[in-house]
């Protein structure tokens, strides 16, 4: 690795863990009615038919999800700014709906669980849906939108 790829490494990251710190304010500000909102059309989505579904308390990971994602984009430095700004444009629905279809898993998940045994299963299977399909899914819409260009400039 030359020093050129790897400075430029370092300036991604720290650029990254800036942005990463700015954004998460507004996230974490944001959370809980984002989380009540993100859980009401999940279990409109999972409740079985006839049936309604009440979220009293949410603690998920999202938005930081989404702000993960944001950073990403405004620490692609060798984009313009346009560019980054039409990645977070295109990106952020698809952030959402994976929010969406993540926690509508999860409540199926604990629905269908009957047993007790089955309901431990359960809860391990939400919790690893919640909290890694939010982080996996900013990184690969991120390389989807943005990522491979760089990736590509290397090849």
């Amino acid at each position: 690795m030359d020093q050129a790829t790897r400075s430029g490494g370092v300036k991604f990251l720290l650029a990254f863990a800036g942005w990463a710190t700015l954004v998460f304010i507004p996230a974490w500000w944001l959370a809980h009615p984002w989380q009540n909102a993100i859980g009401a059309i999940a279990s409109r989505i999972a409740a079985p038919r006839g049936a309604e579904l009440e979220m009293v308390d949410l603690e998920l990971f999202y938005p930081m999800d989404l702000a993960v994602f944001v950073a990403l984009c405004l620490a692609s430095l060798w984009l313009p700014w346009r560019r980054r700004l039409q990645a977070m444009l295109i990106g952020a629905p698809v952030m959402v709906i994976a929010e969406i279809a993540a926690l509508s898993l999860a409540i199926v998940a604990i629905l269908g669980a009957g047993d007790p045994t089955k309901q431990a299963e359960a809860g391990r299977l939400t919790d690893g849906l919640i909290r890694v399909t939010g982080l996996a899914v900013a990184a690969a819409v991120w390389f989807v939108v943005l990522g491979r260009t760089r990736m590509g400039a290397r090849a």
